[in-house]
């Protein structure tokens, strides 16, 4: 992916997603507001990954994009069992924690870690080589 001829876009797109994630976010939005911040930093990213002009495909879908998803899912779950259980205490745990807690332990604590530093160390050559 060509990231120096999208530049201008992206920034913009960056923009408008802080105004989005602090318009939500005082809306009562919470979920939306942090997967639109999901969106924001795979932004910065892609940014911060070019190497010269070009991101290179692979690390785009592994790591980065299953970094995503993971995040996302995690928000999207923790709201779900967040509304669910408002109020009340829950039937179940998830290994002990509140099932609102437990997709961010592991989607998003862990697994986005895992993913994160599993992903740049097996593609390293491909957004830092020795050279650069």
């Amino acid at each position: 992916m060509n990231v120096k001829k999208n530049q201008t876009v992206i920034w913009v797109l960056i923009a408008v997603l802080w105004i989005v994630c602090i318009v939500s976010g005082t809306m009562g939005y919470f979920v939306f507001g942090m997967c639109a911040g999901v969106v924001l930093m795979f932004l910065h990213m892609l940014l911060g990954m070019a190497k010269g002009e070009r991101v290179s495909k692979k690390v785009l879908i592994y790591p980065m994009g299953i970094w995503a998803v993971l995040w996302i899912v995690s928000f999207i779950l923790s709201g779900y069992y967040a509304d669910l259980f408002m109020g009340r205490m829950p039937d179940f745990t998830v290994l002990g924690l509140h099932p609102s807690f437990a997709p961010t332990i592991f989607l998003y604590w862990i697994g986005g870690q895992l993913t994160l530093n599993l992903g740049f160390y097996l593609l390293q050559d491909e957004w830092l080589s020795e050279k650069d």
